[in-house]
This record gives C-alpha cells, structure tokens and sequence, in this order.
C-alpha cells in the first residue's frame, strides 16, 4: 500500500515539477527514484503503513526547499520561468 501511495504521488510530483530537471544527467534522474522508493520499501517491510510517514515527510520538506528556493531566486515555482535565470543558476547554457 505504502509503495503504491509513494509511486502516485512521485508521478505528481514528476508531472508538476519535472520541468526543473530537464538537463539533470540521467544517472542523477534515475538514482532519485531508487534511493526513494528503495528507503520506502525497507520502511513499509518494516513498520507497514507508518512508512507514509516517511514519504509525505520527504516529500514535503522537497516541496518546502523547491518554493523557498524558488522564492530567493525569483523563479516561477511550477513554470521555472524566466528560463535564462533558472538555467543559470542551474549551471546549464540555453
């Protein structure tokens, strides 16, 4: 059940936010999702259901970091515009 709940809201997150991570490598892209979901499968073997703690935890202090950050930096929290500032803070060329 746990793992379920944490697949469907890492697809809502993923469709919301995904366009922050357009130039993240691969690697890092796909090593979020497996220390994710791995920590949350060990935890729901664990303690069962408590593990919903863990994932609304996480991500909840992921989405509390993304709107302050994007709130410091004067970046659109769902639409990461303007573009040229977000991508220069990221570090990426246009």
């Amino acid at each position: 059940m746990s793992l379920a709940i944490a697949g469907m809201l890492y697809a809502l997150g993923q469709v919301l936010f995904g366009r922050f991570e357009v130039k993240t490598p691969p690697a890092r892209r796909l090593r979020k999702p497996v220390v994710f979901f791995g920590v949350t499968a060990l935890l729901a073997a664990w303690v069962g259901d408590w593990a919903l703690v863990w994932v609304l935890g996480a991500m909840g202090a992921g989405l509390g970091f993304h709107l302050t950050w994007c709130r410091l930096n004067r970046v659109h929290p769902l639409s990461a515009e303007p573009k040229e500032r977000y991508y220069r803070l990221r570090g990426w060329s246009l």
